[in-house]
């Protein structure tokens, strides 16, 4: 029997993987596809899923400086309108990153492997049956051979038609579609014909990433109704007439392929967990695809599960913790869901819509309404509070990438929370007398200098990169207490014969 069965091999599926093979919990990928997907899909990488992907070894971005309190900002579009520009701290590298789906894929599978995680590629899952002790997955091999396995726990990153979020009691609410669009891969001999980036007219938006000496991406929108058979094949003369109309003259498109069709279609879970079922990703959360959103928040769902699976399966804190996924993931789903809708709306060409676009546009101008909603898509506004701190302004944030000393070596937080535990930074003298006074499993305790005057002396950062305590070695029974009722870790008072580790 597996510890952890992870139904869905993609990024969302190999980064949960990927957390339980830094703790050598035994788990297995069941993947339905023989490869890769090359199909173009999310391209886009928002802040908060770059730094978690940094944070564990597996994109790394140029530091250009060590100061915190320096911001980065990018031009980004809000249902296609330029009226965002997204920010970061420049410490934390680029606030956002273009990198091609299957290539990021392959990289987080490449980790995940050589941490030891077992993928078992053309495995289509057929049934999850739970029982009171164990889940049991049964899967068709490529041959049509039948094959069953257990497990602990299962997690389902596998996509919008989940069997694992079918198979559980898991609660949802849908929201049916209003539009149609179609993407398609495809040779744009005049560019003149067609405006690149985002363009709308009122029939309908256009969004094309222009390739003057290849395949450029090109995706239709329009507006009035949904298609009467999502499952439809697109033909190339469906998708050029569909831009012609948009546009509203003839567009030369030679040999598209790759050729999808969405919607605005919604469904939110309101359950991730039920018992020994976990969802994550599209599992959890299926919408409006604008921006890359789905998969950034897949990113930040896969890791905050992974690592407290892998600290329950090892037996370092009890199951209560596995709960904390769902409070804290299920309401950013929802914020995808909920802003993807009224981007749709705003998109919607018809003129009862203009009201709309004029109150956003103006409240835009707003800089404290500007940066909340830009802050929001760009992940960087999530913030865990736990409680217990001394300091609340760190309390629960994603921790700059601070560049630390450690035994004499420049060194940034991220490269060390890339084994997946808890790290307590403390200056040396206090990681000395903290050593005789607590025991924390499933951390590592680093002595260093060079974290800014303001920090309290000891700072304890989550797995996943949030600051889960802030305070002094004087309330050191406080960070016990938030690290048994917060995380249910098996940390306690020692005497001085037992060291930290």
């Amino acid at each position: 029997m597996y510890d952890v069965i992870v139904v869905g091999g993609g990024p969302v599926g190999m980064l949960v993987a990927n957390e339980l093979a830094l703790h050598d919990v035994s788990a297995l990928v069941l993947e339905q596809r023989g490869d890769v997907s090359e199909y173009p899909k999310a391209g886009t990488y928002h802040s908060r899923a770059i730094g978690t992907l940094a944070r564990r070894g597996i994109v790394a971005t140029p530091r250009q400086t060590n100061d915190h309190t320096t911001i980065t900002s990018e031009p980004f579009q809000f249902a296609g309108y330029p009226w965002i520009t997204v920010r970061g701290r420049t410490i934390d590298g680029a606030v956002m990153l273009g990198i091609a789906q299957a290539d990021l894929e392959r990289a987080i599978t490449r980790h995940a492997e050589s941490e030891g995680a077992h993928l078992l590629r053309e495995m289509t899952v057929t049934s999850v049956h739970q029982e009171p002790q164990h889940v049991t997955v049964v899967a068709t091999d490529a041959g049509g051979v039948e094959r069953s396995f257990t497990a602990r726990y299962v997690v389902g990153a596998d996509g919008g038609r989940s069997i694992v979020r079918r198979s559980g009691d898991f609660a949802v609410t849908e929201y049916p579609p209003t539009m149609r669009a179609i993407l398609g891969l495809a040779t744009i001999p005049h560019p003149h014909q067609l405006r690149p980036g985002w363009s709308h007219t009122p029939r309908g938006w256009t969004l094309l990433n222009l390739n003057r000496y290849g395949e450029s991406r090109l995706i239709v929108f329009e507006f009035d109704g949904p298609v009467d058979d999502r499952s439809a094949p697109v033909t190339a003369e469906e998708y050029s007439a569909a831009i012609d109309r948009v546009v509203g003259s003839h567009v030369d498109v030679v040999e598209p392929h790759y050729l999808n069709r969405f919607s605005d279609y919604s469904r939110i879970v309101h359950n991730y967990r039920d018992g020994r079922l976990f969802v994550a990703g599209d599992a959890a959360h299926i919408h409006y695809p604008l921006g890359g959103q789905g998969l950034n928040t897949g990113i930040v769902d896969a890791v905050n599960l992974g690592w407290k699976l892998a600290a329950v399966v090892t037996g370092v804190a009890d199951d209560s913790l596995l709960d904390t996924y769902c409070a804290e993931r299920q309401s950013v789903g929802q914020w995808i869901v909920d802003n993807t809708r009224v981007q749709s709306m705003l998109m919607n060409p018809a003129s009862s819509n203009d009201p709309l676009r004029s109150v956003f546009a103006q409240m835009l101008c707003s800089s404290d309404a500007h940066d909340w909603l830009a802050d929001k898509l760009n992940g960087t506004s999530l913030r865990h509070e736990v409680g217990g701190s001394i300091d609340p302004d760190l309390d629960g944030i994603f921790l700059p990438d601070h560049e630390v000393s450690v035994d004499g070596e420049r060194t940034p937080v991220s490269k060390l929370l890339q084994d997946g535990r808890f790290v307590l930074l403390a200056a040396p003298r206090v990681v000395d007398e903290l050593a005789h006074q607590v025991a924390l499993p499933f951390t590592r305790v680093v002595a260093a200098d060079g974290l800014p005057a303001e920090y309290p002396e000891i700072l304890v950062i989550r797995p996943d990169g949030y600051v889960a305590w802030a305070g002094n070695r004087v309330s050191v029974s406080a960070m016990i207490d938030t690290l048994r009722e917060r995380f249910g870790l098996a940390c306690a008072p020692v005497d001085d014969a037992v060291m930290l580790g």
